[in-house]
């Protein structure tokens, strides 16, 4: 019974020991990274529901720990109940693998007969392809359209299309 004790605190034990050796490793610098780009299809929700599609471009470290990813992407929106539409050029930024995402859009919006102009800063959760986003639509005041979502959610899949691996800088 002793020796099954013994056996046991070895074991439970024995991973904390090295950790003090471990602290001033440092893993190399990875100059790899993934280059992923694709069409996208989503849902925004807000006051008014709007469909939107559009490209995204993808860049991921390759790296053990705390990989970096950031992306820019061109976005058509279209709201049928208003018959309005806009388009919107944005980047977002995640700085781990399970990190939320931090974003910024810029916005242009048309009825047909008139146009508004704004940002977004946004701040969402992307696990796989599926992207959620919560953000603010800050726009330009133009009393003679409608309104549009000033507070609204986000959900998108993209459809990556192609991969590359790369070194940082080419």
């Amino acid at each position: 019974m002793g020796k099954r004790i013994d056996l046991f605190a070895v074991c439970l034990l024995f991973p904390f020991l090295g950790l003090g050796q471990l602290k001033g490793l440092e893993m190399p610098e990875s100059k790899l990274v993934m280059v992923k780009y694709g069409p996208f299809l989503g849902l925004e929700q807000g006051s008014y529901m709007n469909v939107h599609f559009g490209l995204e471009r993808q860049v991921k470290q390759l790296k053990l720990i705390k990989p970096n990813t950031w992306a820019v992407n061109v976005q058509f929106d279209y709201n049928f109940k208003q018959s309005m539409a806009g388009m919107q050029s944005g980047f977002w930024f995640k700085t781990n693998r399970l990190d939320l995402t931090y974003g910024a859009r810029l916005v242009w919006q048309t009825d047909f007969d008139n146009h508004r102009f704004g940002f977004s800063p946004n701040v969402g959760y992307k696990i796989l392809q599926a992207h959620f986003q919560l953000g603010c639509n800050l726009l330009s005041r133009n009393d003679q359209m409608a309104k549009w979502n000033t507070f609204y959610a986000s959900l998108r899949w993209v459809f990556i299309n192609n991969r590359d691996i790369k070194k940082r800088g080419e």
